[in-house]
Formats: C-alpha cells, structure tokens, sequence
C-alpha cells in the first residue's frame, strides 16, 4: 500500500507542557510494571510493550501536553488510567482475535467493570491481569474525590470505551464500509470520551446542567473527533503493518466512496478540519460556566497533536523529535 502523505493539519490552538513530565514518566514506568503490563506474555504482539518501547511511545509526554496545569501526583493519576486504557487498546484486540474469542472478550469486559462499582468502594475481587490490577489500584481513591453522578458518567465512560473495543474486535477481519457507522463507532473505541470525563478531575466537576445542553455535547463532540480523526491519519502507516488498518477511518473512506487513499486521506483531513473549527467556536456558544473546559479542550487538542509528532509510537517523526534527550532533567527541551 506504500506510505499515506501526511496532509498539512490545521491547527489554531497552542499547546503547553506540563512541567511534572519527567516525574510522570518515571512514575508511569514503575506503575506499569508493577501492574505486570511488561510481562513477557505481553510482548509478542504487537511489539509496543517492552519498557524500551514503552519509552519511545512516552505516553506521559501525551498527558503532560494534554493536562498542562496538573500538579505532579494529579498528573501521575491521570497518566496511569490513559496507561491502562492504552494497554487494552493495544493488547486486547490481538490477544482475543488471536483465537477468534469474542465470548471471551465480553466476558472480560463484564468483569473488568466489577472493578469499578459506582459507591467507589474496594470489592473482594482479586485482578488476575494487568487492566484488573490496574483498576482496582486506581478506583477507590479516584472516585473518592467524585460526586455520585460523576462517577456514574466516569463508569459510563470506561465501558463506553471497552464496548468500543469489543465492536472494534468484531469489525477487525469484517470492516464496516459505511463512513457513518464508523465515525459513530469511532468515539466510542477511541477513548477520547473518557480523556474528556477524567480531565475533570483536573480542573474541576462541571454543573450537571452544562452536560445537558447540546452546545457542550457538540464542543465534546468535536474535540473527540478532531483527536480520532488526526490519529487515523498519524497511524495508518503503523496499521498497515499491523493489519488492523481495517478500522482506521482512510481506510473506510478509501473503500466507501471508491477513491484511492490520497483522495481518502484528503477527505478525512477536511472532516478533521471541520471538526476543529468546531471546536474552535463552541467558547461562544456554550454556557459560561463550561469556557475554562472548552478552552482546556482546545489547548489539549493542540497538545495530542504535538505528542503524535514527538513520539516515536507512530513509527515516524518531525523537527527531529526523537534526538531530544528523555528522562529526569530533560523536560525542557520539549518547551515551545
């Protein structure tokens, strides 16, 4: 298939980084560990799992871009659920569509919610694989700081996702050539949904009544477009080689409107950029008690797609992002 042209992304938002990177990282790095998410049953397939390759994809450098006024244990907290939801994209497609176990599938995701019970408290559950562990180590003391109706959208949010993924699996070897269904589908097992919820916790519980209205839901919307579709476009190139490129929007678009795939990621780069102009003018529209998020969205938008050119998860790179120097000491060479 060759490599997809990457289109030239407009981008009106800036994005700022958040100086407790170095920590997150370290912390992040030692968190997955312990959760087992490095063990070697886990490093098969895909080849993204290594602590090596772990490093390279810097998933805390995404939270830090995305989060940037986090304080150092509110960025270690929102680093580790992104990781776990990480893991299960990952890894939960291969190791369930290695044998074609669907009812396995489900089945762990029906249990991976027991872990998350809406009073917050622990159950005498005991995790057996990293989401589990991971889970249950998170949980109560999130939820602790939760009213009972978050709570309740955090939960909707993390089986929204892991539903997401279960469509994903049943789509991989059988993809969907309708562009509707897919970009309905696409919010779900993106995730972004769930970013959305947990930068909450950041900045702080919206009214109940912001969520009700369709101005917010819209600006929601759009943000969670903007990131699905830009990391179509990022990834297709890794998903090729992968051979889970079926569920990537230019590869639906290719196949739906019988265009070639420049054509394809020219249309998914437009959708994108109507999306983000979207996003752009939901500050005006929605009420005002929900602008500090709205722009807090903004910037984060702005930050995934800095965090897709600097990491080397997606295979290739810009502005020679992969020479800068990694770990404790070297946040400041990602200041821009």
């Amino acid at each position: 298939m060759g490599f997809l042209a990457q289109p030239q992304f407009h981008m009106p938002f800036r994005s700022r980084l958040n100086l407790h990177v170095d920590q997150a990282r370290a912390h992040s790095k030692e968190w997955a560990g312990r959760m087992g998410m490095f063990d070697e049953e886990y490093l098969a397939w895909p080849e993204r799992w290594s602590e090596e390759a772990f490093s390279r994809a810097d998933f805390p450098l995404f939270i830090a871009l995305t989060h940037p006024d986090a304080d150092a244990d509110e960025l270690d907290l929102v680093t580790a659920w992104h990781v776990a939801l990480w893991f299960v994209d990952d890894l939960f497609l291969p190791l369930f569509r290695r044998d074609h176990d669907q009812a396995s599938a489900e089945a762990q995701v029906e249990r991976l919610m027991q872990f998350l019970p809406l009073d917050g408290l622990p159950r005498p559950l005991v995790p057996d694989n990293p989401v589990e562990r991971a889970f249950a180590d998170l949980w109560t003391g999130t939820a602790a700081t939760m009213t009972l109706p978050w709570r309740d959208r955090f939960i909707g949010s993390v089986r929204r996702f892991l539903d997401g993924v279960l469509w994903e699996l049943e789509h991989v070897d059988h993809a969907v050539a309708d562009l509707i269904e897919y970009l309905g589908a696409r919010r779900d097992f993106g995730g972004l949904q769930f970013t959305a919820v947990l930068m909450e916790h950041t900045i702080g519980e919206l009214p109940q009544h912001v969520h009700r209205r369709r101005e917010f839901r819209t600006a929601l919307d759009a943000f969670v477009d903007s990131v699905s579709l830009h990391n179509d476009i990022v990834s297709y190139d890794r998903e090729v080689g992968e051979g889970t490129v079926a569920n990537n929007g230019v590869e639906v678009t290719y196949k739906a409107l019988g265009i070639d795939r420049h054509g394809a990621g020219e249309v998914v780069n437009a959708l994108l950029t109507a999306r983000v102009n979207t996003l752009a003018e939901a500050p005006g529209a929605v009420p005002p008690d929900a602008v500090e998020f709205v722009e807090a969205l903004q910037e984060a938008l702005a930050g995934s797609y800095r965090w897709h050119e600097l990491t080397g998860r997606f295979g290739r790179t810009t502005f020679g992002a992969l020479a800068k120097p990694r770990g404790l000491g070297t946040s400041a060479a990602y200041v821009f």
